[in-house]
């Protein structure tokens, strides 16, 4: 009988992991389907930097003098001066893997290749099938740490073509994977977050690779439904919110507020860096000194509602202005969704999810120490599935050690990890933190208010996004004729 079973080895369970090796006699497993620990392989470029600094390892933020922390892992590379004189607190993402890397190597209890596909309710706990080698293996535990991480989002509108054309249409997560050699026609971006800003300076700079004073190879096109090309906030002030004081205030609201906060701050944690910014737009400045033809185009506010292939063997991307409501088209050669990522239904929780007690509006339960509220036998713990219930810090790397640490003393039963910490920041989110306010009367209308706004927004949303399914589905309907007739005319 283990005392836990890890679903998966992302970041935040692999700091699970390095936080109790050697710290407990817990007994226990982490399956990871991949055959090593590979943390977002198809988006390593070459200049891509982590958005954290290097203290937002796997266990700094909670026990710095670990053997597993960052500083310790460039003592074992003997890199640690050339880190020092690099002044540079944020590090590429290929370091960072590889960082994680080294520590996985050292953890005990990881199996690799391992598929869990069943998780079954037990008196004792749970029974945890998992597939390993072709071979289906049972395992009791009486605990759960759910890791497995989430998925590519990708556009209704483009799956099917994603399926049929993977060399030609691929979300980000995949870019590095199959790349073609010879890029020609149109290229398109889609999304305004990281993950698409770096793509598109990676492509930029192959448009004249090799041959300065040609034509380009290929347009470049970046497209967002986003209102524009923001930066990510990252003043010290707004990094604030990724602080266990501001998780524990978050977790206070109501469901409803916590959805509404949720929706007004989106740029603390989308958006792109401020210098990845800078970096496209003097790349964008030069290009045009140098008298070369730009071949790019961005546009904002520009929602997908429609994407089919040509006769002509294009992917034609159909688009909707969402300030003027025009509606236009874009052939393209070669695709890139960098379209985010969501949470799937993860197939092996299905026996489980009758026991666990959801939300009004469909989010489970879960509790300050990120345990699912669960009507069986043992606990059910959650890495990264809790922005609704913690907010906006959920998938940041800064705060994983904290979460993972809190996980940890539920699971010894006793605090192997002191969180007990004085406030860490200097704004007060809750005004009574302040000893000089006395409250003179509580708003009772408070709740009705954030209602109300609440479904102020919801209502906007719902009519935005009917107005624009009805325009996809005319749409859809007149596509292919519309399509063969412009094509005959072209």
């Amino acid at each position: 009988m283990l005392d836990f079973i890890a679903v998966g080895l992302g970041p935040f369970n692999l700091s699970l992991a390095s936080l109790l090796q050697q710290k407990s006699k817990l007994k226990y497993l982490f399956f990871e389907k991949q055959a090593l620990f590979d943390w977002h392989a198809g988006m390593q470029l070459p200049n891509s930097m982590l958005q954290v600094p290097f203290m937002a390892d796997l266990v700094s933020m909670v026990d710095p003098t670990s053997p597993f922390s960052f500083l310790n892992y460039l003592k074992a590379q003997q890199q640690l001066y050339k880190f020092y004189f690099l002044e540079q607190p944020h590090i590429p993402r290929k370091e960072y893997n590889h960082y994680c890397q080294w520590v996985a190597e050292q953890i005990e209890h990881i199996q690799y290749l391992s598929v869990v596909t069943e998780i079954v309710p037990k008196y004792y706990g749970f029974e945890v099938l998992v597939i390993q080698g072709g071979i289906h293996q049972r395992y009791s535990c009486r605990n759960i740490v759910l890791g497995a991480g989430n998925v590519p989002y990708i556009p209704q509108c483009m799956q099917t073509l994603i399926q049929s054309y993977p060399e030609r249409c691929k979300h980000s997560a995949h870019y590095l994977e199959h790349q073609p050699k010879n890029l020609q026609g149109n290229v398109v971006v889609l999304g305004s977050g990281q993950s698409a800003a770096e793509i598109f300076l990676d492509l930029f700079d192959r448009q004249y690779q090799f041959d300065q004073v040609s034509q380009p190879k290929f347009n470049l096109n970046w497209l967002t439904r986003a209102n524009g090309f923001f930066p990510m906030e990252y003043t010290p002030l707004a990094l604030e919110h990724f602080s266990p004081d501001y998780s524990q205030h978050f977790h206070c609201f109501d469901d409803l507020n916590k959805d509404l906060q949720l929706s007004k701050q989106s740029l603390l944690y989308k958006g792109i860096s401020a210098q990845t910014i800078r970096e496209i737009y003097k790349k964008l400045y030069h290009r045009h000194l140098a008298g070369n033809d730009l071949a790019t185009h961005l546009h904002s506010q520009s929602n997908l509602i429609d994407a089919v292939l040509t006769e002509q063997g294009k992917i034609r991307l159909i688009f909707q202005d969402r300030v003027t409501l025009n509606q236009f088209s874009l052939d393209s050669d070669y695709v890139i969704c960098a379209t985010g990522y969501r949470c799937p239904e993860f197939k092996f929780l299905k026996q489980l999810k009758p026991w666990i007690k959801t939300n009004p509006q469909g989010h489970w339960n879960i509790s300050a120490n990120y345990a699912v509220e669960y009507a069986g036998i043992g606990e059910i713990f959650v890495q990264n599935m809790d922005m609704h219930s913690h907010g906006v810090g959920t998938p940041d790397l800064g705060l994983g050690a904290y979460r993972a640490a809190t996980i940890a003393n539920q699971l010894i039963g006793y605090s192997l990890y002191d969180l007990a910490i004085a406030p860490q920041c200097f704004q007060h989110f809750d005004p009574l933190q302040n000893p000089q306010v006395q409250v003179i009367q509580k708003n009772i209308a408070t709740q009705h208010h954030v209602h109300a706004q609440h479904v102020e927004d919801l209502v906007k949303n719902v009519n935005f996004q009917a107005q624009s399914l009805n325009t996809q589905h005319s749409q859809h309907q007149q596509n292919h004729q519309q399509y063969s007739n412009t094509e005959n005319s072209l």
